[in-house]
């Protein structure tokens, strides 16, 4: 035809795809999760539950320092943490006995599932290691769940240029805060965010312990965290347990995850008992439970429906919202979560809404987390 109109020379333009079809804005659909086994496994999935991209210990072939190699070959189940970091080249986890940082680069095997950075847990600083998360300059943080006042977040330089020993490189020890379960490093804000509690969570100190939210500045200069009482935020109060575990428990409710929402300057945060949104901005705690899931989580399900019994002061309660261990949100409005079994540690499957119905995943595995493999719109991983 362009023949015809003597336009041989023409070169038609190309067709732009809509904004929500170019890759850029494709939906979410790659979700990164960790199962409790012998040995432990790592997976990233798509909706469907479809593994592309697995590892355990026995995909290792480098050779390790000895320490390293012990821890990883513990017999520990543990896959208590993993993220997204590194523009997707990477993956930071607690797995068996280390925290690590892995190669993702399934296009390149020479490099794919080589362990760049890692320390072992067995000693009594980090044996309670239970969050992780990358900081600017190639700098990892963990966050333990010990119930002193010593305990708190640790900062190691993971440079994939180091070398591995047993004895990596300590860069900060910051103390303080107890039963940490929750690690968000803020671009905007230039600050790593951390959840726990103010008191022992385990009702070992003689006050009573609340969930508390606390911010740690960054300084780009000397490439620390500052400790600073500005950024303290707690819940108003503190609540025990009993309806759970039975009469006079001794720990009180603390958190388990600290969530992002795209594209806002709020955290969700879930715990022992349910859902709480804050707001930076403010600094105040402005949401709880039905609340929250009414404007994050729509099609939200209880995973089992026996999740009631009586506080300690007598008093019966429902407790739908109870033990999140894992939830991510999305820009689509999809949103996946972990709600542990009653009266145990884990789940057995991993819940994803989208559309506000909820699809059953990753079903019989024992999941303690399971998250979004990508950055959060707004909330972005350094780069390294």
């Amino acid at each position: 035809m362009f023949l015809f109109f003597g336009l041989d020379g023409y070169t038609p333009p190309n067709i732009q795809p809509q904004p929500a079809l170019r890759p850029e804005n494709k939906p979410w659909h790659e979700i990164i999760t960790g199962v409790y086994r012998e040995p432990p496994l790592l997976k990233i999935h798509d909706r469907r539950g479809t593994v592309r991209w697995s590892w355990e210990r026995f995909d290792v072939t480098q050779d390790l320092p000895p320490g390293l190699k012990r821890c990883l070959y513990s017999s520990a189940d543990d896959a208590t943490d993993i993220k997204w970091m590194a523009n997707g080249t990477s993956v930071a986890a607690i797995y068996s006995d280390l925290v690590m940082v892995l190669n993702h680069t399934p296009d390149d095997p020479s490099t794919d599932k080589s362990i760049t950075f890692a320390v072992c847990c067995d000693n009594e600083f980090l044996w309670n290691a239970h969050s992780v998360e990358p900081l600017p300059g190639e700098r990892l943080a963990i966050g333990t769940t010990g119930q002193r006042p010593w305990d708190g977040i640790l900062v190691y330089n993971a440079s994939r240029d180091a070398p591995l020993t047993d004895n990596p490189h300590l860069l900060q020890n910051i103390t303080g805060l107890r039963a940490i379960h929750g690690l968000i490093w803020d671009e905007h804000g230039q600050m790593l965010w951390a959840a726990g509690t103010d008191y022992a969570a385990d009702g070992s100190d003689d006050m009573p312990a609340r969930g508390v939210i606390r911010g740690y500045p960054f300084d780009s200069t000397t490439g620390r965290l500052r400790e600073d009482q500005t950024y303290f935020y707690s819940l108003s109060r503190p609540q025990d347990m009993d309806i759970q575990w039975g009469k006079n428990y001794s720990w009180w409710a603390g958190p388990h995850d600290l969530v992002p929402v795209p594209n806002k300057r709020k955290f969700l945060m879930s715990d022992d008992r349910g859902l709480h949104e804050f707001d930076i901005e403010s600094g105040r705690f402005v949401a709880d439970n039905e609340e929250v899931i009414r404007r994050y989580m729509k099609g939200f399900e209880v995973t089992t429906d026996e999740r009631h019994g009586y506080n300690r002061d007598g008093g019966f309660e429902d407790l739908p919202l109870s033990d999140l261990k894992s939830f991510s949100l999305a820009p689509d409005g999809s949103f996946i979560y972990v709600q542990a079994l009653w009266q145990e540690f884990r789940g057995m499957h991993t819940s994803l809404v989208a559309r506000g119905l909820r699809h059953m995943i990753n079903k019989g595995d024992e999941i303690y987390r399971s998250r979004w493999f990508g950055d959060i719109d707004g909330w972005p991983k350094p780069k390294q």
